[in-house]
Order: C-alpha cells, then sequence, then structure tokens
C-alpha cells in the first residue's frame, strides 16, 4: 500500500504501529521543521534509522558508548572511502573487520532507532511517506550475511516502548521540549452526553432519510469549481463553507440534516464523496455525492454495498483510532470491495473523516478527486467540522431522550 499523511492527523506511534501490524517492507520517510528521518521497515519489523543530527549518526553513538575508539572509526571510515562503488554501511565495515562486538553494535543501532523516533515524538507537524518495498539507508544491516540478516530484526513494539519511556523521561527532566503549538479555536462546547447505552442506528443517523431533507445546495459548490482561481481565493471561498456550515449545524433540528451538511462539506473540496455506516464487522455504503448522480444534484439513492472491516488495514485502523487520514492508499479494501463498486480514482489520494458519537466512530466520509488530480485540502478545517457535527448529533440524540422520557 503506499502510504503518506501528515503528522498532525496521525501520530508517529501510530505510523510505526500501523506499519508493524500490516507488516510492510520500505523507508519510512518523515520530514519535519528541523530536518528529515528515515526509518527502515522489513515485514514489518524495524532493520535501520537514520537522523538529520550529525550527533547521531551511528559511528558517534558507538564510538561514545565505548565500544570503538576514535582510532577505530578512522580506520572504518577509510576502508569504506577505499572501497568505491562496494563501499558497505558503517556497521557492517565495523563487524566484518572485527573492530566491533556484534551484540553492542545491535544495541548502538537500537539506541539510533530510539533516538530517531524520540526526536519525532515532539513534532507536532511534518509529513511522512513510505518507500514502499525499498530499503534506503545507509547505515543498517541490509549488507549483513544472511545468517545474521534474520537475528538483527528489532521487535517494533519493544522498540517503540523504549523510546516512548525515553521520551516521558526526559519530557519529565527538562530535556526535551514540544515544537510550538499554532493557537487552535475554541471548540464549540461539549453537550451534555447521551446515556452510554444508546444503540446508534443507521435511522438515529437519519442516513436513509437523506434524500426527504430538501436543503439547497449552498452556492459554494459552484465557487469551488473554478480550479484556475490561487490558492488563497480557493481557501477564502472554502472558508466561506465551513462558515456556512457551522451555522448550519448550530440550527438543526434533526439527526438526517447533520449527516447531510457534513457530506456536502466534504464534496464542496471533493469530486465524490461517500458515507460509509460502521458496524461491528462491516462499513456499509450509504448515500455519496458525485458517484451515481451529478454532483449538483447532490446526495444520490442508497448504494448498500458493504466493506468487511477484516478485508484491509486502513479502514479497521481509522475507526480504532478516529483520526482523519488524507492521504494515498490502496489498501486491500478500497481495491477489492469499493473502487469495482465506484471506480477508482485517477488519483488515489483519498480522504477518510470519521464522524465520532463521543469517542465511537459511527461513520466514515470517504472522498477522492475523481477524474482530477490530487489538491491541497485543509484537513485541519475538515476535522473541525466533523468534530462540531458529532456534537451536534449529541444533542440531537439527547434531546430525543429527553422528549422519549417525558412522553
Amino acid at each position: 500500500m503506499a502510504f503518506s499523511g501528515d503528522l498532525e492527523h496521525l501520530s508517529i506511534v501510530d505510523v510505526i504501529q500501523l506499519l508493524h501490524t500490516t507488516r510492510k517492507t520500505g523507508t519510512l520517510k518523515v520530514q519535519g521543521r528541523k530536518g528529515e528521518i528515515s526509518v527502515a521497515f522489513s515485514d514489518g519489523y524495524i532493520v535501520g534509522a537514520s537522523h538529520y543530527s550529525k550527533g547521531a549518526l551511528i559511528g558517534t553513538i558507538l564510538q561514545e558508548a565505548g565500544v570503538i575508539t576514535a582510532e577505530t572509526l578512522q580506520k572504518a571510515l577509510t576502508i569504506q572511502e577505499q572501497a568505491g562503488k562496494d563501499r558497505k554501511p558503517l556497521v557492517a565495515t565495523l563487524l566484518e573487520n572485527g573492530f566491533a562486538d556484534r551484540d553492542a553494535a545491535y544495541r548502538g543501532l537500537e539506541a539510533l532507532i530510539e533516538l530517531a523516533i524520540v526526536e519525532m515524538l515532539t513534532w507536532k507537524k511534518g509529513s511522512f511517506a513510505l518507500q514502499v518495498d525499498e530499503i534506503l539507508l545507509c547505515d543498517e544491516f541490509r549488507y549483513f550475511p544472511d545468517k545474521l540478516n534474520q537475528e538483527i530484526t528489532l521487535p517494533t513494539e519493544h522498540v517503540l516502548m523504549d523510546a516512548l519511556r525515553i521520551f516521558d523521561e526526559k519530557m519529565r527532566d527538562g530535556l526535551l521540549t514540544m515544537e510550538d503549538e499554532p493557537a487552535e479555536t475554541q471548540p464549540p462546547a461539549a453537550p451534555e452526553q447521551p446515556d452510554s447505552t444508546t444503540v446508534l442506528s443507521a435511522d438515529d443517523l437519519g442516513l436513509g432519510d437523506l434524500d426527504t431533507i430538501k436543503r439547497k445546495l449552498p452556492a459554494f459548490h459552484e465557487a469551488l469549481k473554478d480550479q484556475s482561481s490561487s490558492s488563497d481565493l480557493l481557501q477564502s471561498k472554502f472558508n466561506a463553507v465551513l462558515k456556512d456550515t457551522s451555522a448550519s449545524l448550530q440550527q438543526v433540528g434533526s439527526l438526517p440534516e447533520t449527516a447531510r451538511i457534513l457530506l456536502e462539506t466534504v464534496a464542496a473540496l471533493f469530486p465524490r464523496a461517500l458515507t460509509l455506516v460502521a458496524w461491528d464487522t462491516e462499513l456499509v455504503a450509504e448515500r455519496g455525492i458525485g458517484i451515481t448522480t451529478p454532483r449538483d444534484a447532490g446526495p444520490g439513492p442508497v448504494m448498500g454495498f458493504k466493506i468487511p472491516l477484516g478485508s484491509g488495514a486502513l479502514f479497521s485502523f481509522i475507526l480504532d483510532k478516529g483520526h482523519l487520514f488524507y492521504g494515498k492508499s490502496d489498501d486491500q479494501a478500497l481495491q477489492e470491495y469499493l473502487y469495482p463498486v465506484i471506480g477508482a480514482p485517477a488519483d488515489n489520494t483519498i480522504l477518510l473523516l470519521p464522524l465520532k458519537l463521543g469517542k465511537r466512530v459511527v461513520s466514515l466520509i470517504y472522498a477522492d478527486f475523481g477524474t482530477q488530480q490530487a489538491a491541497e485540502v485543509p484537513t485541519v478545517q475538515l476535522e473541525g467540522c466533523a468534530e462540531h457535527a458529532g456534537l451536534a448529533i449529541e444533542s440531537a440524540l439527547l434531546r430525543k431522550q429527553q422528549t422519549t422520557k417525558t412522553t
């Protein structure tokens, strides 16, 4: 699966866990304000890392740990230089020439990986991308003899737990600081939570009644069609979308209208959008925009096809974590269950926007660019809209419960 996204929407811990769970092989490149860090995976196990800081080079780490001396390091570097095109990574050079103990080198590699993860834990902003089936790092064990290759893969969960422990200790001791976060607008006050025993059905969401809501499509749908507009102008137009959406959500009196408003907001940015209702073992496709009917016609008829949650990792992961996903994906569930029905988009960049009732994801909005190329999308604002819509649903459910109790 091609996998990329932003750290604002998916933390580095979640990214690493997902790659481990799905047993991916490749190099995860993470770009932050300070530089780039890479982590290499083989069948879901971490096998190496590179750090932008010169102080985090494997040779420096081994020298500071007393595994090698400055003279030994220089000898190894000379051998590397003389090898020319046959140059091997430093750790492999040290081991093959008997300059370092294998277990000590193993611990040095683990320290480098933990250092890289700890650094990324402080990043609030950044982008990540997995170079699938390619291990692009220069200082890891890919050049080791095959008999060693199976022994040096590091247990991902163990490394991650150690990195989190080190991170917590350094934060406690004031040795680390988090990157400054941008000021955020104050979210709407959370209403009283509905009864935790409430079972949210499709009828509660109102998805089965979307076609009965005669809400006029807002003018921003036409405005955003002008692809020749500058990015600033498009952002300005979408700000008007958000303002209209916020005002509408504050005034809704029914669940169907709430669901439709969020779907239409997403469709203002994407040529195709579809609501998927989450059940215990599957997602059920409800109405979409720009899929079976022209986009300007609003939500089309109920589609009704199902996506088993065990068929791919991405949907299950989003439902479990409740995070927005925006990036490239060729997940198995998309290929086997979604695209055969709606057709594959020209660009595999997609949006998955969860709608939550409390901490539970009750539906997802899937969106893509259809026949168009992917464009920049204000995902932070979309996530805020989904949060606002979730609060509106909670309020509507609460009013429904109170009405039921008084009748």
